[in-house]
């Protein structure tokens, strides 16, 4: 099996069970306090790295202005991570991580706004159909008979939908920051300064404390996304430098359907049954379908377009 591929299954496979894993902390931890933990071990993790192969990028690249853009990363990552944790907590795994995908989409549009990047025809063939599947499985979840019946679900779950939308906004400021930077720094340690910047941020408002409370499982459970934190990325980086990044990304477009299936399991193990918010409709998988599919032909887009949107 080819190496990048494999690598990008993994990253794929990380990121697509990461909200189940989440969610199952956010019942007794908020997510400020997660978001925390996570930037906290990634510091820890990636800084050691840093220290111990003395990578540490020249002072003289330290201007005014690169200070500025550091500090935009790490505000954009600390909205991120907040954003989307927060919007998980109203809705289910499969829908945080299924909206999330509207990343890519901003982050082409910045792309062109601020770089003056070309957006090809496949590109735009590809958001087109993104969006039909984000309508369809929008329309398809409000109209199922749970939500029409409680109104205050419905208004809950969009709530929740809006927060991951800022999520994914918050991700293509910091996509677009790192790579303002890229001629200066290592992605690494733009990775780095961002984790250490909105762990210092969130500092402050989190409840470390709170975690005292929790049961062995739960314990398990946030290691395992501090862990996913740093594994992911690190799979994700070496698989495109190994392969395409057109075909990574078209791997890592299966994400959503690796966390409808890892939720689906979770909630098997461990209750014993599948509650009705995860058992999605014809309608809404016909909307996966199509978010997944365009989403894989936006990423293989011309190699020329679409290797200058890679950050």
């Amino acid at each position: 099996m080819n190496s990048g591929f494999a690598l990008s299954l993994i990253t794929a496979f990380m990121w697509g069970v990461l909200p189940v894993f989440l969610k199952g902390v956010l019942r007794d931890l908020d997510p400020v306090t997660i978001t925390w933990a996570r930037l906290l071990f990634a510091t820890v993790t990636v800084g050691g790295y840093h220290t111990w192969s003395g990578k540490w990028p020249a002072s003289g690249k330290f201007s005014g202005k690169n200070l500025g853009l550091l500090a935009g990363v790490a505000a954009a990552m600390a909205a991120n991570y907040w954003l989307f944790l927060a919007g998980l907590d109203l809705v289910a795994p499969p829908v945080a991580q299924l909206t999330i995908q509207s990343g890519p989409l901003f982050l082409a549009i910045g792309g062109w706004y601020f770089f003056s990047e070309r957006i090809g025809k496949r590109q735009v063939i590809g958001f087109a159909v993104m969006l039909g599947g984000f309508w369809l499985f929008y329309a398809g979840k409000m109209a199922s008979p749970r939500v029409a019946a409680e109104s205050l679900s419905g208004r809950v779950e969009g709530y929740g939908i809006f927060l991951v939308i800022l999520a994914a906004l918050a991700w293509a400021a910091y996509a677009l920051l790192q790579k303002r930077l890229a001629a200066q720094f290592p992605s690494s340690f733009i990775l780095l300064a961002g984790y250490s910047g909105a762990g210092i941020l969130l500092g402050p408002v989190s409840s470390p404390g709170h975690a005292v409370g929790l049961d062995f499982k739960q314990v398990c459970y946030l290691l395992f996304c501090c862990v996913n934190t740093v594994v992911a990325y690190g799979c994700f980086a070496e698989a495109v430098q190994r392969w395409e990044a057109p075909r990574v990304s078209a791997v890592l477009a299966l994400t959503p359907l690796v966390t409808f299936v890892a939720s689906i399991a979770e909630a098997w193990i461990v209750s014993g049954r599948v509650p009705h918010e995860l058992l999605a409709s014809p309608v809404q998988w016909m909307g996966a379908f199509f978010v997944v599919s365009g989403s894989m032909v936006a990423a293989l887009n011309t190699r020329r377009s679409l290797s200058k949107s890679q950050v």
